[in-house]
């Protein structure tokens, strides 16, 4: 049997390294991993022309990866690389397609109480479009709640800066997808305790698409370390590929 490609998209602050646990695990099950780096993600990153990108430039971008891969892949996406990852699959084959602590096409306000908090630091920069990242407070409070204080240092070292036009384009819905173009097999996935895409959200995202729908509980938005969701993951894509 023949296994497809594995694509990764990330989400704000991140790079591919976000999927270095995920990866392994795939690649052990005899999966070829493809984790991308969104545009201006990279160290050092270019920090001027970030301001020039929005999401549709993401998802442009993947679909160059798409297009280099010898099969249809299967697409990963977290937070914001899911809503690329819904993009990418309304107009690319794609075998199947994972989303995690999915943010919302329009259609699916993500304005919660929750979620405003996370953002409250970054307003501004969304509003003058400007490259940002995201208050120590804010993070550990919406992103990495369940983890220890050790976790949420190690991560939020870790983090990039983020498009504030992307971050404009999320709060504003301007990416669109017709759930009628994605006739692939789809799995939403949540932790219980996530505060920046609350499991409300991802039950109305995972309506949209008809798909399977797991949440994980004590988890929070930051699933990379998640030994329960990578192992359902995992098996998920397993099954869906056999």
């Amino acid at each position: 049997m023949t296994l497809p490609p594995v694509l990764f998209i990330h989400g704000m602050w991140s790079d591919q390294a976000y999927w270095n646990r995920f990866a392994r695990c795939f690649e052990r099950n005899g999966l070829t991993t493809h984790p991308v780096t969104l545009l201006y993600h990279q160290k050092p990153q270019s920090v001027d022309a970030l301001r020039r990108i929005g999401i549709l430039d993401y998802v442009a971008q993947v679909r160059d990866v798409v297009a280099s891969l010898p099969e249809p892949p299967v697409v990963v996406g977290h937070s914001m690389g899911a809503l690329v990852a819904q993009k990418l699959a309304e107009t690319n084959r794609v075998r199947s397609l994972v989303l995690l602590s999915p943010v919302g096409p329009r259609g699916i306000s993500p304005v919660r109480p929750s979620v405003l908090v996370c953002a409250a630091g970054n307003i501004a920069d969304a509003l003058r479009r400007r490259p940002f990242i995201i208050p120590e407070w804010n993070a550990r409070y919406g992103l990495l709640n369940t983890m220890s204080s050790r976790e949420q240092n190690v991560v939020y070292r870790s983090f990039v800066y983020e498009s504030g036009r992307a971050l404009w384009e999320i709060f504003r819905g301007h990416v669109a997808v017709n759930e009628q173009s994605i006739s692939c097999p789809v799995l939403v996935a949540v932790g219980s305790e996530d505060r920046t895409t609350p499991p409300l959200l991802a039950r109305r995202v995972a309506r949209k698409y008809g798909a399977d729908y797991r949440e994980y509980q004590g988890e929070c938005h930051y699933l990379s370390a998640s030994r329960m969701a990578i192992d359902h993951v995992t098996g998920w894509v397993m099954r869906q590929v056999a």
